[in-house]
């Protein structure tokens, strides 16, 4: 798999998992909704932050190593995001179950871009990705407080 095609593929995740928040928050009136409104604008940034990357990656090839993660891995993650904004959007997932999926999608994503995906020769890059898994760190916290108050 190409680096700008994993990329394409993180950038569907991303825009996958946003759309999910937005849907969970939608079925909620509290404080749990503005929550996930949050969360959902956060994943929006990770999707910018990830078109730079790609742009990056046209301006500047040298700079990146080879991807390390198999666009199978991609591709099974991109399945189970699809799947439940599908079950999301049906309403055959309960909005406590689909807190649970969001969560498990978080612990996953982070540790995808904890490992970088790829292998950056540029310090900057490299802290970009470090940042991405960061942040789902940060929002398998906030999910688990959240589903902690169900």
């Amino acid at each position: 798999m190409t680096l700008t095609a994993v990329l394409d593929e993180a950038i569907q995740l991303e825009e996958k998992i946003r759309s999910c928040y937005e849907l969970l928050s939608k079925v909620t009136e509290d404080g749990v909704s503005a929550e996930l409104k949050q969360l959902a604008r956060e994943e929006k940034s990770h999707v910018n932050v990830l078109k730079t990357g790609k742009n990056f990656v046209f301006r500047t090839p040298d700079q990146f190593g080879q991807e390390t993660i198999s666009d199978n891995e991609i591709r099974l993650g991109l399945k189970a995001v699809a799947g439940l904004e599908e079950d999301l959007i049906s309403r055959k997932t309960e909005f406590s179950l689909g807190l649970k999926k969001l969560y498990g999608l978080e612990k996953k994503f982070e540790r995808v871009h904890m490992n970088t995906a790829v292998e950056f020769k540029d310090f900057s890059l490299k802290k970009l990705f470090e940042a991405l898994a960061r942040a789902d760190a940060e929002h398998r916290q906030r999910l688990e407080r959240l589903i902690a108050q169900l």
